[in-house]
């Protein structure tokens, strides 16, 4: 049993953890857009993240575990690339940036899905939402490109 939490409990930090490079990339681009409609669609995704955050640290304290945030470095080394990445950057070409991190975002939760040997079903659902999201939230760019 003991095993099995340790197994439900990683695959929740890594879905927490996807869910906060999606909000790190988020913020990098938020005020570098201007346009109002891609604008308000970034700000709608991050509300979706911060949604997944709360519910993976709420099936977290059923284990009674707590978050494993990214790594200070990760993070810092993330935010540091996502300005770097955006400066100058048109509208269309930011688009194409939340586009690739979305995808990003699909291709980790599909190995981390893959690689999951728990049988947790409210966790295989959180996945599978954030799955969902990271897809329809690439598609949604594409008018932009």
């Amino acid at each position: 049993m003991k095993e099995q939490n340790n197994t439900n409990i990683k695959f929740l930090n890594l879905i927490y953890q996807n869910a906060e490079m999606g909000l790190i990339g988020i913020d990098a681009v938020i005020k570098k857009v201007e346009s109002d409609k891609i604008a308000k669609l970034i700000k709608e995704q991050r509300k979706e993240y911060v949604q997944f955050l709360d519910d993976a640290k709420k099936i977290l304290l059923k284990y009674g575990a707590k978050e494993e945030e990214i790594s200070k470095l990760k993070n810092l080394s993330s935010k540091a690339m996502a300005n770097v990445m955006t400066m100058g950057k048109s509208d269309k070409e930011i688009a194409k940036l939340m586009m690739e991190g979305n995808q990003k975002g699909v291709l980790e939760i599909t190995a981390e899905l893959n690689e999951y040997e728990g049988n947790d079903e409210e966790i295989l659902d959180l996945a599978h939402k954030l799955l969902a999201t990271e897809e329809h939230n690439r598609e949604e760019f594409k008018e932009y490109l």
